[in-house]
């Protein structure tokens, strides 16, 4: 355990190391907290100055051009992160004093910086407070693309294929549903409790509990601690999950006593969900090419006493193993672009050229999983990004090979969730739409 540092230096190193070594923040986070004493309350503020500057970069670097003469790319990495995170706090953070986020910012610079940076950070905070106004957003004479990529922190190549997509008030309404922390989803071990016995438990350690948009065994929770240390969550009475991969499970449709593979499984969360259903008569096959990946599904698995779940280590794309399975699910990897507003990095991250290049994996995936269903079985295809290239493009080509197999909507799927769900047997949620993670599902029926 280091020396103690406050909230602010540990968010600008984990933001130095998620830049600089391409780590995600959430682990460049969970790895000072391990190294450094630090309370809940700073780590929440410490998680909200990382996601926040990180969500907002674009809109805080437009504001930095507007108030520095030179350019803000000479400046080192520490400086630049240190005059984002002071300028998030004072224009997007009501609840910090002005002088507290300009004198706490002047005192990181002369840590990582010299006394040059120093006045530099100083003179930009300052001006930053008496220009307020000025730094809203852009002029209303820039074009859509610059304008709403601007003022809601969106790369250019991204926001374009949105509004050329959706138009631009709707992808203004995409953009802002990416920008909202949302609330945190638990899927309810049925197997251990019922949603109604595990929302009385939460309650009871004064965590805001409401049920969940669509599904019945799913809860929304607000809760600024680590939910993997509540009493709960170590007895595996629930388990970490949005509930649009909750759909998707339920588009599968497993019945109890069925044999599932699931493709792709690693972390676990689809995994363990069709486990519950199909019972301990049924089996899961759990595959992954990841070794270590494979080891957090058998934490979940073990922790909520899924015996039913069998790992293979494997390639899905060239599957050492023969099924006839009663239901396949090809959980792909993909762009992750539905989950923006859990994940703000993924936008700066990815790259227009990424969904080509994914979707030859993608494709691959599906012809694996195609072979491992039996006759009359089900197969179903997801990911958790909206873009047609890794969803529908994908789904078209393979219905063009594949004459076998056909697109159908489930008879029993509920009424109440008709929303997600169009006339050709595919789930599409959209965050500012449905209220939950952006993404696609596709269930076809292999012919007897």
């Amino acid at each position: 355990m280091g020396r103690p540092l406050g909230a602010r230096e540990i968010a600008l190193k984990a933001l130095h190391r998620a830049e600089m070594g391409d780590v995600p923040p959430r682990a460049a986070l969970d790895a000072f907290f391990r190294r450094y004493a630090c309370g809940d309350r700073d780590r929440a503020f410490a998680t909200e100055m990382v996601y926040g500057t990180i969500r907002w970069r674009r809109r805080l670097d437009w504001m930095l051009g507007q108030l520095m003469r030179g350019n803000p790319e000479s400046l080192t990495p520490w400086i630049r992160h240190i005059i984002r995170m002071g300028l998030y706090q004072l224009m997007m953070l009501d609840r910090v004093p002005d002088a507290a986020a300009t004198h706490e910012s002047v005192q990181l610079a002369r840590r990582y910086g010299h006394e040059g940076t120093v006045r530099l950070v100083n003179a930009i905070l300052r001006t930053a407070v008496r220009k307020r106004d000025l730094l809203e957003r852009p002029a209303s004479g820039e074009d859509p693309v610059t304008a709403l990529g601007v003022t809601h922190s969106y790369p250019p190549w991204l926001t374009k294929r949105w509004i050329e997509r959706y138009g631009v008030e709707a992808a203004a309404a995409l953009m802002e549903a990416g920008n909202r922390t949302p609330p945190l989803s638990i899927r309810v071990n049925t197997s251990r409790s019922t949603p109604r016995d595990l929302a009385e438990t939460l309650k009871l350690q004064e965590i805001p509990v409401e049920p969940g948009l669509w599904l019945d065994d799913f809860l929304s929770i607000r809760h600024a601690g680590n939910l993997r240390r509540l009493p709960a969550h170590e007895a595996g009475l629930f388990q970490v999950q949005d509930e649009s991969a909750g759909l998707a499970v339920r588009l599968l449709g497993p019945k109890p006593g069925e044999t599932v593979v699931d493709l792709c499984c690693a972390p676990g969360g689809k995994t363990t969900y069709i486990a519950q259903i199909v019972g301990a008569g049924g089996r899961v096959i759990a595959c992954d090419t990841s070794l270590h990946r494979l080891r957090r599904v058998e934490e979940n698995r073990r922790r909520m006493g899924l015996g039913q779940v069998r790992l293979v280590g494997m390639d899905g794309r060239s599957p050492g193993v023969d099924f006839a399975a009663d239901r396949v699910l090809v959980d792909v990897p993909c762009s992750g672009l539905g989950t923006i507003a859990r994940r703000p990095d993924l936008r700066w991250r990815r790259k227009a050229e990424d969904l080509d290049r994914l979707r030859v994996e993608q494709q691959a995936l599906l012809e694996s999983g195609a072979g491992l269903v039996k006759r009359g079985g089900v197969l179903v295809y997801s990911t958790c990004t909206i873009e047609p290239e890794e969803n529908e493009e994908v789904v078209a080509a393979f219905c063009g090979r594949h004459p076998g197999f056909r697109l159908e909507e489930p008879g029993d799927w509920p009424g109440d969730l008709a929303g997600v769900l169009d006339g050709a047997g595919r789930v599409a949620t959209l965050p500012s739409t449905h209220g939950v993670d952006g993404s696609f599902a596709a269930r076809f029926r292999r012919d007897g």
